[in-house]
C-alpha cells in the first residue's frame, strides 16, 4: 500500500553526495559542472534533500516520502548510478547487487543512420538497394515510394535539394563515398531542427583533442568536411571545428547495429557511458524498435564499473589494441589486455615449433616401444593370432597418429590445446607495449619480434578471404594447413570454426541428416572449443 515502508526500498542517498560524485551528471543532458543542485520531491514538489539510493536520480524532500513513492518509482528506478573521473570521464556503477541476465537499461537512440563506409542502402529503412527507385528530392536510390519524404531521409534530402546538384548512384554492392556524409549531416541539422536534442549531443565525448592530427580526421576532412562545403555549399553553415567534433563523437560514441541485410549506426544516450573491457560484464542486444537492451552478462557486485566491448572480442590482443588507439584513442589495460595467455584464452598464441618437434620425437619413441614390447610377447605363444592383431591395432593407430602430426594430440587444429599456461604456446611477455618479446611458455625459446605479426595477417588476410565464400572443404583445409603455426584457440582459427559449425548442417552435402556419426561427433567438438574460448572472453 502507498505510504507503507517496504522492504526493498533502496536506500537514501543525501542530495549533496549525489551532485558531488557527478552521479547526476546527466540529468536534462547537463555536464557535472552544469548540474543543478537542486531537485524537487516526486512526491510533493518541495526541495529534495535526498535521492533514491537505486539510481541516484529520483529525488525527495525526506525519507518517508520516498518509502512512499517507493512502488511508483520502482518501475523506472535503474540499478547503476554515473560516477566520473578524470581519468575516465563518465562511468557507470552498479548501486546494488546485479544476477546474471538482469536487465540494466534499454535505450532509445539519440538518432540513427548509416555507417560511414557502406554500400548504397535506402536512407530510410536500410535495405539494400539496386537502383531500381531514387528520391525525387535529392536522387538517392530508395526502396520505394514509401521510403521517399521519411523524416529519418529529410535532412540529407533538404541538403542535397537546396544545393541543386542531384545525386547519382550507378554502382551497387560496391562501398560508395557519397554515404560518408548522411548521418554527420543528420546530427548537423539538429542544431536548428531540434535544438534540446543537438544540446544532449553536445554533451557526449568527442576526443577531439586527441582526434586531431590522426590519419583518420585527415581522411574525413578529404571526404566529408569537403562533401559538406563543397559539393552541398553548407561552409557558413557548418564550419571544420563543428563537423570535426560531430565525427568524433560518432568514432567516440556510436553501436553499429547489424540488421539482416546491412549494419548501421545509433547513438544511445545511457550505453555511450559504458566502461570498455575486452571481457565485458554486460551483454548488448537491439530490439525491433533499435532500442539498445542491456543486461548484465555476470553477476555483478555493488560498486562495479558497468563494462561492454568496443572492439571485436574473438580478435588477437594487438588487433584490439590497435584498434582501440585508433577510433576510441586509448589503450587498453584491462585483466585480458595484460596477461600474455588473455585468461588462457589463447587467442593470440602461437605454437612452438622446438616444443612440437621434441613432441613429435617422443611419440616416436614411445611407438617404437610398444611394437618391441609387442615383438617379444608373441615369440611361440599359442594364441599369436589374438596378440597380433591387438599389436596391428596398435600400429595403425600409431601410424594413423603420426600421419602428418596435424591431426594427432600434440598439434590438432580442431582439439584445444594444453591451456594449463605450461604448453608448447609463444605469447607476448608485455602485451602493451609495441615492442614486446615473445617467448614459448614452455621451452622459453623466443621468437623474431616481428614473426607473429607477420604470420598472423597473413593467415588473417586468407580467412577474411575464405570467409566471404566457404565451404566445409575449404575450412577443413585452412585449418590443417596452420595447425603448425597457430595454437588451436588463435581467435583466427575459432572465427573459422565457428563458420565450420554452421556449415557443417547446411552446407549441400553436409545437411543435418545427412552427417555422419563422425561429422556430428566433429561438429559437437567444434562447438566446444568455440565456447570454451566464449565463456572466457564473452560471458
Amino acid at each position: 500500500m502507498p505510504g507503507e515502508s517496504h522492504g526493498d526500498a533502496p536506500a537514501a542517498v543525501p542530495l549533496q553526495v549525489a551532485v558531488q560524485s557527478a552521479a547526476l551528471s546527466c540529468v536534462n543532458g547537463h555536464q557535472p559542472e552544469d548540474q543543478p543542485k537542486t531537485l524537487k520531491c516526486g512526491e510533493c514538489a518541495k526541495e529534495a534533500t535526498i535521492v533514491c539510493g537505486g539510481c541516484w536520480t529520483h529525488g525527495y524532500c525526506a525519507r518517508d516520502h520516498q518509502l512512499k513513492g517507493w512502488e511508483k518509482h520502482r518501475p523506472k528506478c535503474r540499478p547503476w548510478r554515473v560516477g566520473a573521473s578524470s581519468d575516465l570521464g563518465r562511468f557507470m556503477v552498479a548501486t546494488r547487487d546485479v544476477a546474471a541476465g538482469e536487465l540494466l537499461m534499454n535505450d532509445t537512440p539519440l538518432f540513427i543512420g548509416p555507417k560511414m563506409v557502406t554500400e548504397p542502402i535506402c536512407l530510410a529503412c536500410y535495405r539494400p538497394v539496386d537502383g531500381e527507385y531514387s528520391c525525387d528530392g535529392c536522387g538517392f536510390p530508395l526502396c520505394s515510394a514509401d521510403c521517399e519524404g521519411t523524416d529519418d531521409h529529410e535532412p540529407e534530402c533538404k541538403a542535397i535539394r537546396e544545393s541543386g546538384i542531384p545525386v547519382k548512384v550507378s554502382v551497387f554492392g560496391e562501398e560508395n563515398s557519397m554515404y560518408e556524409c548522411i548521418t554527420p549531416l543528420r546530427i548537423l541539422s539538429l542544431r536548428n531542427e531540434s535544438p534540446s536534442l543537438w544540446n544532449k549531443i553536445m554533451t557526449l565525448e568527442s576526443n577531439s583533442e586527441m582526434r586531431d592530427g590522426t590519419e583518420v580526421a585527415a581522411i574525413t576532412e578529404q571526404t566529408v568536411v569537403d562533401i559538406i562545403h563543397n559539393r552541398l555549399e553548407l561552409e557558413e553553415e557548418y564550419d571544420t571545428e563543428i563537423i570535426e567534433k560531430v565525427l568524433g563523437i560518432l568514432d567516440t560514441n556510436a553501436f553499429e547495429i547489424r540488421l539482416p541485410d546491412s549494419s548501421i549506426l545509433g547513438v544511445y544516450p545511457s550505453a555511450s557511458l559504458l566502461e570498455h573491457d575486452c571481457i565485458p560484464n554486460t551483454h548488448r542486444t537491439f530490439d525491433a524498435d533499435l532500442n539498445l537492451v542491456v543486461r548484465a552478462a555476470i553477476p555483478i557486485k555493488r560498486g562495479d564499473h558497468l563494462t561492454s566491448c568496443y572492439t571485436e572480442s574473438i580478435s588477437t590482443t594487438n588487433y584490439r589494441q590497435e584498434h582501440l588507439r585508433a577510433s576510441k584513442y586509448f589503450i587498453c589495460g584491462c585483466k585480458r589486455c595484460t596477461d600474455p595467455t588473455e585468461l588462457k584464452a589463447f587467442t593470440s598464441a602461437l605454437r612452438c615449433t622446438d616444443c612440437t618437434e621434441k613432441a613429435e620425437e617422443e611419440a616416436k619413441k614411445k611407438k617404437a616401444e610398444v611394437q618391441g614390447r609387442g615383438r617379444g610377447v608373441v615369440r611361440g605363444g599359442a594364441r599369436r593370432g589374438g596378440v597380433m592383431n591387438r599389436i596391428n591395432q596398435i600400429q595403425t593407430a600409431g601410424s594413423s597418429q603420426q600421419q602428418g602430426s596435424s591431426s594427432s594430440s600434440t598439434q590438432s587444429s580442431t582439439a584445444s590445446g594444453d591451456n594449463d599456461g605450461t604448453g608448447p604456446w609463444i605469447v607476448q611477455q608485455d602485451p602493451l607495449s609495441l615492442s614486446s618479446s615473445w617467448k614459448c611458455l614452455n621451452c622459453g625459446s623466443p621468437c623474431t619480434d616481428d614473426y607473429p605479426e607477420r604470420i598472423t595477417s597473413v593467415a588473417q588476410e586468407e580467412a577474411e578471404e575464405l570467409e566471404e565464400s566457404p565451404t566445409v572443404d575449404q575450412c577443413e583445409a585452412f585449418l590443417e594447413k596452420w595447425t603448425s603455426t597457430f595454437h588451436p584457440d588463435h581467435a583466427v582459427f575459432i572465427n573459422i570454426k565457428y563458420v565450420l559449425v554452421h556449415l557443417y548442417g547446411s552446407e549441400e552435402g553436409y545437411d543435418i541428416e545427412e552427417l555422419t556419426p563422425i561429422q556430428l561427433m566433429k561438429k559437437e567438438e567444434l562447438c566446444s572449443q568455440v565456447l570454451r574460448v566464449a565463456d572466457i572472453i564473452q560471458p
